[in-house]
């Protein structure tokens, strides 16, 4: 019984983080965030940048607002335009490594 749930929440936490991806590629993140001409940071590079709110349970909320008003970068329409559940769900990948 341990293992079937161990199993299952592997999966879960797998199906998270693929969902997350899906979030970023929905919403255009990855046309700057990848392996582009921009000059947005990659997705490791703020992943290690925001590991370090991993244990602050509302961390992902603040920060998904704070990219939304355009107060972590200057104003990007992108970011504007996701709406505040997207904005905490990607900062919450992000926190939790960006995999």
């Amino acid at each position: 019984m341990k293992k079937i749930f161990i199993l299952i929440t592997l999966l879960l936490l797998t199906s998270v983080s693929y969902a997350n991806r899906q979030l970023a590629v929905r919403n255009g993140c990855m046309g700057c965030h990848a392996d582009t001409e921009y000059d947005a940071p990659p997705w490791p590079e703020l992943a290690a940048k925001y590991a370090k709110f991993k244990d602050q349970p509302d961390a992902a909320r603040l920060q998904g607002e704070k990219l939304r008003k355009g107060k972590l970068f200057t104003k990007i329409k992108a970011h504007q335009k996701l709406t505040p559940t997207n904005a905490t769900e990607l900062m919450q990948w992000i926190i939790d490594g960006a995999h």
